[in-house]
């Protein structure tokens, strides 16, 4: 009896526990496929770039002059470009027209690469950088010059000559700390600069390459800017404690431009990338392996792509350092990620039941519980009292009697029915 009893009320509860579970999604955006590797030992990837003739194309680089050509749709179509160089590739940006590119990185590196015969050649006259480590690089929105930032705050302009002979100007000297990163904004000949304790700075194109060093953010130490929004005039600019700075262009007057930082809140990790993903929205990388969205238009940022869902789907692959990442041009939504290891990861909406297909399964869920539990319930009294038992049975041997006594006594009729119908 005892062990009915509990059967009883465990099934009660479970039939309860089922009405009351909350529907369970992934805190993520999107959902990620399997890596694609791009060699079985860890290459060491610190850069990547997005761009070529109408931006279908991403170059990835990294230690010891690795560098390959990854078709931005399909990523398993890929090119390995021999590099002059075992030096390590730091940062990568495309020409405005995506016919060529520029790579740079240690020792004052600066390379070449031309998408005509995915040849990467050492830039004539990059001797004039003296070795020092090249961090940034940037074209300007009309592609007449590119800027190249290193360690100890030098910015140099880079013009290509018509001769292929490589024009460097030193710009600035003002800066004591390292370049972090630059970026120009898409419409205008401006261009954001980080560092790593002075702040934010602003190059004019327009005016010879004047610099502004305002008070924007004096206090951080920035790790990374773009400018995916030409429609606002906005750069984006990302720094130590999760900070997001949206840098305002004055175009007419560089040096009146604001910055607005705030702290994002509820997130487990440390920014370290921020790449464009879509006109007025970037992807912010994280450590440990993390993405967040951030709206420059509206100034919101939300999660990606969660910590917990990597780590749930794999630990190796969540103790990988992301290095950056890009969405397709037919569809922002789906793009890739890229880790230093060499993985490339797809990502895409998740796959979900609609809200109907949700409404329904709950409705079919709570007539289930509404109509089993009373019956378990009744189940449970019947089961528990000897009198209700009695007076089951006894009015169940009762219909059957009856049962019986109509059988009999139709057979009965039946028979004389029979005799009568002989007789006559």
């Amino acid at each position: 009896m005892a062990n009915r009893i509990q059967v009883s009320f465990g099934l009660v509860t479970l039939l309860f526990a089922a009405s009351m579970l909350p529907t369970v999604t992934a805190e993520s955006a999107v959902e990620l496929d399997d890596p694609i590797w791009l060699a079985e030992s860890d290459l060491g990837l610190e850069a990547i770039a997005q761009g070529g003739e109408n931006a279908q194309k991403v170059l990835v680089a990294g230690a010891e002059g690795y560098a390959r050509l990854l078709d931005g749709s399909d990523p398993t179509v890929q090119v390995e470009l021999a590099t002059p160089t075992d030096h390590t590739i730091r940062a990568i940006d495309w020409h405005p027209r995506g016919k060529t590119a520029l790579l740079v990185g240690d020792n004052g590196l600066m390379l070449r690469y031309v998408a005509e015969d995915h040849s990467v050649t050492t830039v004539t006259g990059s001797a004039q950088l003296n070795g020092v480590g090249i961090a940034a690089v940037a074209w300007n929105a009309a592609g007449s010059v590119a800027y190249v930032g290193g360690e100890n705050g030098w910015i140099w302009a880079y013009h290509e000559g018509q001769d292929g002979q490589g024009v460097f100007e030193l710009i600035t000297e003002e800066a004591g700390s390292d370049i972090t990163d630059i970026a120009c904004q898409e419409e205008a000949q401006l261009c954001a600069v980080t560092t790593e304790s002075d702040g934010i700075a602003l190059i004019d194109s327009n005016t010879n390459h004047t610099m502004y060093w305002g008070e924007w953010g004096e206090e951080r130490r920035w790790l990374g800017v773009s400018c995916a929004e030409p429609v606002f005039n906005r750069c984006a600019a990302i720094g130590e404690g999760r900070a997001i700075g949206s840098l305002g262009l004055s175009l007419q007057r560089p040096e009146d431009s604001t910055l607005f930082t705030q702290i994002i809140p509820n997130l487990g990790g440390e920014f370290t990338h921020i790449h464009k993903r879509a006109p007025g929205e970037t992807i912010i990388s994280m450590a440990p392996f993390q993405l967040t969205a951030w709206d420059m238009s509206n100034g919101e940022a939300y999660e990606w792509v969660e910590y917990s869902d990597v780590s749930n789907a794999s630990d190796g692959l969540a103790g990988e350092r992301l290095v950056g990442s890009w969405g397709t041009t037919d569809n922002p939504n789906i793009g890739f990620v890229v880790t230093s290891y060499g993985a490339i990861i797809g990502f895409h909406p998740p796959v979900e039941t609609s809200v109907w297909t949700d409404s329904l399964i709950s409705y079919i869920l709570a007539v289930v519980v509404l109509v089993a539990v009373p019956g378990v319930v009744f189940g449970l009294i019947f089961m528990n009292s000897e009198k209700l038992q009695r007076k089951y049975f006894e009015r169940r041997n009762a219909k059957r009697e009856a049962a019986e006594q109509q059988r009999i006594d139709k057979e009965k009729a039946e028979k004389r029915a029979a005799r009568k119908a002989k007789k006559s």
